[in-house]
């Protein structure tokens, strides 16, 4: 009898389970949504001396070709802290709270006078310089401090530029010069504290601005991928 019982137990338990797990198979999945990809951080342009927003041309396009929005700066002279207020403005007009700055030979200063000294820190996630005379050139000091001169390497403007920390904040800074120049130095295109220096052969200063392997570089730079040169302290 006990055991007719325990039989009957077992099979309304068995019964019980199929029809959990019935159930279970008729209950709809749910379905979780993948997170959304991050957005292509917008990217500011900003051409060298006495250039103009046309060099840009061939890498706005580029960049747009990948989703990226572009703006390429017009600089309205050679002062560079002028030109960092004008930057400050074309960011601030747009209202971006992240952003890319890609500075070719002396709009590599005016950006980073942009980030140094007019708050450009806290929304420049990524900062990139093409043939930039971070330390200055001495044909420079020829010239008057509001047209060139500050890049003159003894000026007041990039004796402040380079004090301290030459790359703070959270910005990711990279710096990419030519061994084939022609105008700029390896040497004093060079970042430090941290930078990411990366050093190209081929294209000369001019060239910077359309070679498909230093626009290679600078896309992986504004998009986040890991350095391709040496960081340096």
């Amino acid at each position: 009898m006990k055991a007719r019982k325990g039989a009957r137990a077992g099979a309304r338990a068995v019964l019980a389970a199929l029809a959990l797990a019935t159930i279970a198979g008729l209950a709809p999945a749910v379905s979780v949504a993948p997170a959304a990809a991050a957005a292509p951080l917008p990217v500011v342009l900003v051409h060298g001396f006495n250039g103009s927003p046309a060099s840009f041309i061939t890498m706005a396009a580029r960049l747009r070709e990948r989703k990226h929005t572009v703006v390429i700066a017009k600089l309205p002279g050679n002062d560079n802290v002028v030109n960092a207020k004008v930057i400050r403005d074309i960011i601030a007009a747009r209202g971006w709270t992240k952003v890319a700055i890609v500075g070719h030979s002396m709009g590599g200063l005016s950006s980073r006078q942009y980030v140094r000294f007019e708050g450009g820190r806290k929304v420049t996630t990524v900062y990139v310089s093409l043939g930039t005379p971070q330390r200055g050139l001495p044909v420079a000091c020829f010239l008057a401090p509001s047209n060139g001169g500050q890049m003159c390497p003894d000026s007041a403007f990039l004796t402040k530029l380079n004090a301290g920390d030459e790359t703070p904040g959270g910005t990711k800074w990279t710096s990419v010069y030519s061994t084939t120049d022609g105008l700029v130095p390896t040497s004093a295109s060079r970042l430090v504290d941290g930078a990411c220096d990366v050093k190209v052969s081929g294209p000369d200063h001019g060239q910077l601005l359309t070679d498909p392997a230093v626009f290679r570089i600078v896309l992986g730079a504004i998009d986040g991928k890991p350095c391709t040169g040496a960081f340096v302290k």
